[in-house]
């Protein structure tokens, strides 16, 4: 199956722009670099267009046809270079599309392979649904179409999260329910039915903490609204809890190491 469907359908999303449509496009025609970019769920992305260029620990390319699969939680530096324009299609699943994890955890937190045909039928079909205003149910369903058909090719594993979530997973899974909301930390513990101190040494076992947490979700959703929105700096600033759209530009520059002006002008 060629590409030239999926960038047909990618270009009509981007000018949609649906925010409860199960598939996100990202896309540029001026390198983007970004650093310390939180998974914060198992996301399948493919590479319509252009290199994605994965650094850090894990040093690596996914060009254009190439899946990217990610685990859950984690983090890293990439930079999007376009081939004339950059385009990319991004599927966050929740972890329930997939077997629970078993034994150690010791699996690859990425995964880069060539794009089955199934899976791209599969995704077109998805992305038919695009403005047909069907219920989130039946998109959901079409979602775990794909993750079903991964499992079935053995893609599955760097996708799976384990049976029990880890405390800073149980945070985000409640702070995302509303991720602009002025959260405070006794009513995160009554919802998540601990203590205080309980939290505060769970989450630092995890080497984190709830302000962290917290700080991570908002600009991690703060990028994505930059990168597939219309919405102005500061309406995005408001999405995403700050008040301040020069404070939420200077932690953004601080995590991402850009500020959302100049990754808005690479667009």
């Amino acid at each position: 199956m060629q590409l030239a469907p999926l960038i047909t359908q990618a270009q009509a999303l981007i000018e949609q722009a649906d925010p409860q449509f199960p598939v996100q496009i990202f896309h540029c025609r001026e390198k983007q670099q970004l650093h310390r970019v939180h998974f914060f769920q198992p996301t399948l992305m493919l590479v319509l267009r252009g290199t994605k260029q994965i650094s850090g620990p894990i040093a690596t390319d996914c060009p254009q046809g190439n899946l990217l699969l990610v685990s859950s939680g984690f983090e890293f530096p990439f930079a999007n270079l376009p081939d004339d324009f950059y385009m990319a299609l991004v599927i966050p699943f929740v972890p329930e599309d997939f077997p629970h994890r078993t034994g150690n955890g010791n699996t690859d937190k990425i995964k880069i392979c060539s794009a089955p045909a199934s899976i791209l039928t599969l995704i077109q079909q998805l992305m038919s649904l695009s403005g047909s205003g069907l219920p989130a149910s039946v998109l959901a369903s079409r979602r775990q179409e794909i993750a079903a058909l991964l499992t079935h090719l053995e893609l599955d594993d760097t996708l799976r999260c384990p049976a029990t979530p880890t405390w800073r997973n149980r945070v985000v899974n409640l702070l995302q329910t509303d991720i602009a909301k002025e959260w405070k930390l006794d009513e995160v513990c009554n919802a998540l039915a601990t203590s205080e101190s309980n939290l505060r040494r769970r989450l630092q076992q995890e080497d984190t903490g709830f302000r962290e947490v917290l700080e991570d979700l908002r600009l991690t959703y703060g990028l994505g609204l930059i990168q597939t929105s219309p919405l102005p700096i500061g309406q995005v600033a408001l999405e995403c809890g700050y008040q301040s759209a020069s404070r939420f530009s200077e932690r953004f520059k601080k995590r991402f190491h850009t500020t959302p002006s100049e990754l808005r002008q690479a667009l």
